[in-house]
């Protein structure tokens, strides 16, 4: 399951946190729980800023209703080693 978030995260089609859960099989809460997880194993990190506030997000026509925010509304992105870990994933399917 925390292979499926990454991936869908680092995919970047879904961006809403309830699509994400949705297509992972999960509740919003536990997506919650996931998306923390993947920040203290260094997949994904977080802007301490909220995303109404972080400069890359101001030109962003879906600020006020974004889904790709925490449970504290900070802005979630991947790391390298997000990227790494779904690459090594994807791999191992073929």
């Amino acid at each position: 399951m925390i292979g499926k978030v990454l991936e869908l995260i680092v995919d970047g089609r879904i961006v809403d946190k309830r699509e994400i859960a949705l297509h992972a099989g999960v509740q919003v809460e536990t997506l919650d729980d996931v998306i923390d997880l993947l920040c203290q194993r260094g997949y994904l990190r977080t802007d301490e800023q909220s995303c109404t506030e972080n400069p890359s997000c101001s030109g962003c026509s879906i600020v006020d209703s974004c889904g790709s925010t925490d449970k504290l509304g900070r802005a979630i992105f991947v790391t390298d080693k997000g990227r790494q870990y779904v690459k090594s994933l994807r791999g191992k399917e073929q």
